[in-house]
């Protein structure tokens, strides 16, 4: 399947990259408007987005987010190399990556493949980081209801620890469902 692409741009950089990208077997959208470029990243889903730094509204790297926050897509901004005030602020919006005029196929394509791989590292740094919050989350629970078993029953904290693992066990329940509902008796009582 080919890949996607939405350009986001004035019609004289746009039809560059169309043409580069068309050649390449990408299946290409653009437009040049601010507000249909959400919708269209939306709708069209992308694998890439390309978007002109100097876009025709009032800010335009206000898109990027807006973009980001409906569908995480890697977005690729192209700009002259004036603008490094625009870059770094792009950069801190979620942009993946940064591709200066004159754009040639290859700078284009390479910016693309650097845009889609930064992406994917991000995405599983953000996973892994939800993954560590919850095991937290999880632990700190466990813990709670640890300290709650070995005061009530003056359990050892391994006792207490084995005493949830029993629990769990004998009521076929995640360790962290017992230990809420541990929480929640002591809050009652």
């Amino acid at each position: 399947m080919a890949r996607r692409a939405l350009i986001i741009g004035g019609p004289r950089n746009s039809k560059k990259l169309v043409d580069i990208l068309s050649k390449e077997g990408y299946d290409v959208e653009s437009t040049a408007d601010c507000v249909r470029a959400v919708d269209l990243a939306r709708m069209f889903t992308p694998d890439v987005v390309l978007m002109d730094v100097n876009l025709p509204c009032d800010d335009p790297l206000s898109v990027a987010p807006r973009i980001i926050a409906e569908r995480p897509v890697p977005i690729v901004m192209h700009s002259s190399h004036s603008e490094i005030d625009q870059v770094l602020r792009a950069d801190e919006m979620g942009v993946s990556a940064h591709l200066f005029r004159p754009i040639t196929r290859e700078n284009l394509l390479g910016a693309i493949e650097l845009g889609m791989s930064r992406f994917r590292q991000c995405q599983l740094l953000r996973a892994e980081v939800t993954d560590c919050k919850e095991a937290l989350r999880i632990r700190k629970l466990v813990e709670r209801a640890k300290g709650i078993l070995m005061k009530r029953n003056s359990l050892t904290e391994e006792e207490a620890f084995l005493k949830l693992q029993r629990l769990s066990r004998d009521s076929n329940m995640k360790m962290e469902k017992v230990a809420e509902s541990i929480i929640t008796a002591n809050e009652i009582m």
